[in-house]
């Protein structure tokens, strides 16, 4: 996981700037150019051509001056940009690769206006649709600072982890950090059986299931890909959602990692909106060594 190019998003709300200072401090710490980027969205089609453009020029302004007003900045490789039409998963991918954005920063409560509440939260839009982790910071009470001592990582362990590997790396390598791998038995699968037309292929997966043993599958992995981490393994029984919120808003847990898989599901959707600490996403679909 490399850090050369960061995107940091903002609406020019107090919320959106909560990151600010997080997005500084991993672009000081790794020398990395930082990319301020704004989505203009879209303007009425009665708004005069001359007129849009006056607006995105007063845009362009407001953004410059976002950098020069805000200390955290200082010292920092800033660089606007503005994004002259709305928000789109297109768009955004285009951006990652245009800017070769290593990780995208941004805080969960930004606001996008109507199409917020039209389209729901901008956070799961852009987590959905990234090819590259983001980092949700929440400031903790008393700290801006980015310090993930204690490192929350869901896990199924039906597969290796190594989605999540190189996050796993990096964090230890600059924060010390210490690891609780969580695996969810969920009661929920006892009664896929009764999906009519799947009994068949859930039958195989859940005698896959039965015959699998997580502790010894984390055994193996502490031993090969996780040796030098400090990690450890929790299990619980219950819906995945629910009890992946309880431990990541119990002290001492700084940070939820994700292995993302295409799009957002349900269970990432609740716990990104949900939890109290930050939480970083790693798509699964896109493993680096």
């Amino acid at each position: 996981m490399t850090n050369r190019n960061i995107l940091l998003t903002t609406d020019f709300s107090d919320n959106a700037r909560a990151a600010y200072a997080c997005a500084t401090q991993l672009a000081i710490e790794f020398d990395a150019s930082l990319h301020l980027v704004h989505f203009a969205g879209a303007m009425p089609n009665l708004i005069p051509s001359s007129s849009r453009e006056m607006i995105l020029d007063a845009m362009k302004s407001i953004l410059a001056e976002e950098i020069s007003s805000h200390s955290e900045f200082e010292g920092v490789d800033v660089h606007p940009r503005l994004e002259r039409h709305r928000w789109t998963s297109s768009r955004q991918i285009a951006l990652e690769r245009e800017l070769e954005i290593d990780v995208i920063v941004m805080s969960p409560q930004g606001k996008t206006g109507l199409s917020q509440i039209l389209l729901g939260s901008f956070a799961d839009r852009v987590i959905g649709q990234a090819s590259v982790p983001v980092l949700l910071f929440r400031p903790t009470q008393g700290s801006q600072a980015f310090e993930p001592r204690t490192v929350l990582v869901p896990h199924l362990f039906y597969d290796r982890p190594r989605a999540v590997l190189p996050a796993m790396r990096w964090l230890n390598s600059q924060f010390q950090s210490k690891f609780r791998f969580l695996h969810v038995y969920d009661p929920r699968l006892n009664n896929l059986q009764s999906i009519r037309g799947l009994e068949g292929q859930l039958t195989k997966i859940l005698e896959s299931i039965q015959s699998f043993s997580v502790e010894e599958r984390f055994a193996e992995l502490k031993t090969d890909e996780l040796s030098g981490l400090d990690v450890t393994l929790e299990t619980a029984q219950g819906f995945p959602s629910q009890e992946i919120l309880q431990r990541a808003n119990r002290p001492p847990t700084d940070l939820v990692l994700l292995g993302k898989q295409e799009g957002l599901g349900g269970v990432a959707r609740f716990v990104i909106r949900e939890t109290k600490c930050s939480v970083l996403t790693v798509p699964v679909n896109k493993v680096q060594d």
